[in-house]
């Protein structure tokens, strides 16, 4: 299997909140296949928010570049695939679907641990039918 990524771009209402998601539409043979039962979510609260809860240009430009670290070393070798970016209340959750969730968890404390502009948090959960993905849809 492989994949190209294609983010589809969506804004919804949550808890009377504006909800920011990026869904990654090119992954259409991952879902729910059962090498990828594991959801590992990754949480970063934000610096500085705007009225909406959204970041402002300067950290959205860090939250690129984290992203793009935690693409590097847990997307190598399909270990792991991103499914959705969601923006909400001041945080920004990196959602991705995995077989190794210990891995990405040591990978996701290693990133943590160099990461000087936000401090995150990883939790990992068994979501074999993708439940998250599907109840943003």
């Amino acid at each position: 299997m492989s994949y190209q990524e294609c983010w589809g771009l969506y804004e919804k209402q949550y808890q009377g909140h504006p909800l920011r998601i990026r869904l990654n539409e090119g992954i259409q043979d991952y879902v729910c296949h059962p090498r990828y039962m594991h959801q590992v979510c990754i949480s970063v609260p934000l610096n500085e928010t705007d009225e909406n809860g959204f970041p402002y240009a300067e950290e959205c430009k860090l939250l690129d570049e984290l992203e793009s670290l935690l693409k590097d070393r847990l997307q190598e070798q399909q270990y792991s695939v991103f499914a959705a970016i969601i923006t909400h209340n001041g945080v920004r959750l990196y959602i991705l679907y995995t077989y190794i969730p210990d891995y990405c968890q040591k990978i996701a404390r290693e990133i943590n641990s160099d990461w000087i502009y936000h401090q995150f948090s990883s939790t990992t959960q068994e979501d074999k039918n993708w439940e998250t993905i599907e109840s943003l849809l």
